[in-house]
């Protein structure tokens, strides 16, 4: 017999049917016409089992976008500069790729309010998307490639900063220059030896480049 008080268990199947609905709908209809309607009808439940998971709707829809969003992998060249500049290429393009046009800024602008609610998008949505970024810093600090004095969270968000500002606001993608611009200005406020990790990057993209043209020769 079932303990006194004890709810029926939560069906997995259904979490995963609402999560992929709502997904859907946002790439549907976008944030500002996000019905909770159409995700219970898509999902085959209903609007009262849908709020019994996720009471709030932002929380419903952070959970969807976390379901499709993986953290990019962290880039291990042992070049600093090459490690950094796949970085910021590889978060643009998850960001880009990976979650529907156009819902990034009006979620965040609905969460804002709520200290609670915006604490959990950002760790749900941006810390894990930020992890290869923090690993290739330690990983140039342990190298001796980057101050062991330097501030690992800003560095951070200075790498990651025209990345989320594309995905808020729109813009050219970024692409293998755009990056390398960005990781060279800021690399020269970090590097011990600057000019060093240019010339490592460029060897091993003449390596790269020859290896490439005996492959296909």
């Amino acid at each position: 017999m079932s303990p006194a008080g004890a709810g029926r268990p939560r069906d997995p199947s259904i979490d995963a049917a609402v999560l992929a609905a709502t997904v859907e709908a946002l790439r549907n209809c976008g944030y500002a016409k996000f019905a909770l309607e159409k995700v219970a009808a898509a999902a085959g439940t209903t609007k009262a089992a849908i709020r019994r998971r996720w009471p709030k709707r932002q929380r419903l829809v952070i959970c969807a976008l976390a379901s499709i969003l993986v953290a990019p992998p962290t880039p291990d060249t042992g070049c600093t500069r090459c490690d950094l500049t796949r970085t910021v290429r590889l978060l643009a393009e998850t960001l880009h790729a990976q979650l529907p046009n156009g819902i990034l800024a009006p979620l965040i602008a609905d969460c804002a309010a709520d200290p609670e609610l915006h604490e959990h998008l950002v760790s749900v949505l941006v810390r894990p998307s930020k992890q290869a970024a923090t690993a290739a810093i330690e990983r140039a600090v342990e190298r001796g490639d980057l101050r062991p004095d330097v501030d690992t969270d800003a560095l951070v968000d200075l790498l990651a900063a025209t990345a989320y500002q594309r995905a808020l606001f729109g813009g050219a993608p970024i692409d293998q220059s755009s990056a390398r611009r960005l990781v060279d200005i800021v690399l020269r406020g970090a590097a011990v030896d600057f000019e060093r990790l240019v010339l490592i990057s460029e060897q091993r993209g003449q390596r790269h480049d020859s290896s490439r043209l005996l492959h296909h020769d």
